[in-house]
């Protein structure tokens, strides 16, 4: 994703104010990927679009090799920079992991990263790279939350992140697959016959949610990720959007929009502590499957 590449975006500070996710996301996935098959194996994870790495250091416990691979040298360079495991960093296209072997990789994740993608280009890829018995996870967060003491940030933050008068049209392409649901992968995994799709949704907020067509399975309490924010904590999360390194590119004199929309919703809750804590509910997708069988 072409913002990410770029030299001048702080890779450090998205290492630093991103997300972490929850310690069970590994867990929940390999449980998927033994429950038919208890037999199936650990021995190699790759993390797509690992970015600096945050995922990917919470798989070598549970696997005997991991790899994290980016099109960004920047963010590798702050993954290795945090790197406190045996992980390798490659930098390579999720479309074209060429370095791997056919069917040799037990599980491929990719942590809120896929919508960036050429979807049947990496489907296929993917299906090239997996074992027979292996699993596929793509989960991610859409950046958006629901405020349960506060509902009426609901909207603010929405507006502020997709609307076309604030941040909405710079995102690079490919966001809307996110903001979605991760829809558009559950679709191309019907047509190509993976089997075992599974898409978890939480909270029941995501825009068109729950689908008549590829309905999700709605879950009661978030499986990737538990964000405790403040107030400062959500600005510093903000400010990681690549969306908004793009907006103040074209409008360098503008007041920082992250800064004005914290302030924008605490005057809406009646909030003037930055260190207040937020009761959020925010916005995720796990998406589990494996590939189909190759033919005899």
């Amino acid at each position: 994703m072409a913002t990410y590449s770029n030299p001048k975006y702080s890779a450090d500070n998205y290492q630093a104010n991103r997300p972490r996710y929850k310690e069970s996301l590994v867990n929940t996935i390999l449980a998927y990927h033994r429950r038919d098959n208890p037999a199936a194996g650990a021995e190699l994870a790759v993390d797509v679009a690992t970015g600096t790495g945050i995922f990917a250091q919470q798989l070598p416990p549970h696997f005997a090799k991991v790899i994290g691979t980016d099109i960004s040298a920047t963010m590798l360079e702050s993954a290795r920079k945090a790197e406190r495991q045996s992980i390798e960093y490659v930098e390579a296209p999720s479309e074209n992991l060429e370095f791997l072997a056919d069917h040799s990789v037990d599980v491929m994740t990719v942590a809120t990263g896929a919508h960036w993608f050429d979807i049947e280009k990496f489907v296929s890829e993917a299906q090239r790279v997996l074992k027979p018995s292996g699993t596929l996870a793509i989960f991610g967060y859409t950046g958006f939350a629901h405020f349960v003491d506060y509902p009426q940030c609901d909207k603010i933050i929405k507006e502020y992140g997709l609307g076309d008068d604030r941040l909405g049209r710079f995102w690079d392409r490919g966001r809307e697959v996110l903001v979605e649901g991760y829809r558009n992968y559950h679709a191309a995994f019907a047509r190509n016959a993976w089997p075992g799709i599974e898409r978890h949704i939480y909270p029941n907020t995501i825009e068109g949610e729950p689908s008549a067509e590829l309905p999700p399975i709605l879950d009661s309490e978030p499986n990737i990720m538990d964000f405790q924010v403040t107030w400062r904590v959500l600005r510093a999360f903000l400010l990681t959007w690549s969306t908004l390194t793009l907006y103040h590119k074209q409008y360098p004199e503008r007041e920082n929009a992250a800064e004005a929309v914290i302030r924008e919703m605490m005057a809406a809750a009646g909030s003037t502590d930055m260190d207040e804590k937020l009761n959020l509910q925010w916005e995720e997708i796990l998406l589990l499957c494996h590939p189909p069988q190759p033919h005899a």
